[in-house]
């Protein structure tokens, strides 16, 4: 006969969570540190769910390399095209492909320039003091891409393309800004976030239909069902509540 201890530990084995699935999340870094908020909130809601590991980049990036066959089980994109890209390949679990937030810019200077942004706006980097923009690379960023479109609706992209600082995403961008640039086009939910926050820089609000829509969506990428319930979690009312904190505009109620 078994003993006890040898069952209990053939039960653990086989229902205790030993094999949990890790959900491998691809997500654009402008969720840093929302998602981050989020994911806490989720272990502490469902703390016997398959564990959820969050890898942050550029969008196209990501989204290419699941093409590729990357491993990851949802993918939270900075705008639609990516994630659509995906679905259209056949990639994506059918339905799962939803808004979840929208993103905004800002035009940002480190503490102590004198370049008064929050008055001036996009004409602030016209001033001969700003020698430097950090923006994300518009090559596979979705917040580079309207970065350049919030130039151009202000007519000021001709002037300012020797300036920029290419980012290979859009914290990276932020990283830039306050370290080697004198000032950048970021994401307004990096900027709203308390380590950010505490730089104490100045910014301008970028009107939303001043650039490029970033209608950020998320889909759940074949073969990883075992996000749904994060999937989910994402459009609860706690994660809305947290992506406004953050300075997204909430899609509407889905």
């Amino acid at each position: 006969m078994f003993k006890p201890v040898l069952i209990a530990a053939l039960l653990a084995l086989t229902f205790g969570g030993v094999r949990a699935e890790t959900a491998q999340i691809a997500a654009a870094s402008d969720l840093k540190f929302a998602l981050d908020d989020l994911v806490a909130r989720y272990r502490e809601a469902y703390p016997r769910a398959d564990p959820v590991q969050i890898s942050y980049g550029s969008s196209g990036n990501f989204a290419a390399q699941i093409q590729n066959g990357a491993p990851f089980t949802m993918f939270l994109s900075a705008d639609s095209s990516y994630a659509r890209k995906l679905e259209d390949a056949g990639l994506t679990v059918r339905g799962t492909r939803r808004d979840y937030a929208i993103g905004r810019l800002v035009i940002w200077v480190p503490r102590g320039s004198s370049v008064d942004v929050a008055r001036l706006g996009p004409a602030a980097l016209n001033d001969p003091r700003v020698r430097k923009i950090a923006i994300a690379n518009p090559a596979h960023a979705p917040y580079g891409q309207a970065a350049l479109s919030l130039l151009r609706t202000y007519k000021l992209e001709p002037t300012l393309k020797g300036k920029f600082v290419l980012a290979e995403n859009i914290a990276q961008a932020a990283q830039f800004a306050s370290t080697a640039a004198d000032a950048g086009i970021l994401a307004y939910s990096l900027v709203k976030a308390p380590s950010f926050a505490a730089l104490r820089g100045h910014y301008w609000l970028a009107p939303l239909g001043s650039h490029q829509r970033l209608q950020q969506q998320m889909v759940i990428i074949k073969n990883g069902e075992n996000t749904r319930r994060f999937w989910s979690f994402i459009l609860s009312p706690q994660a809305r509540a947290v992506f406004k904190r953050y300075g997204f505009v909430l899609p509407r109620e889905q």
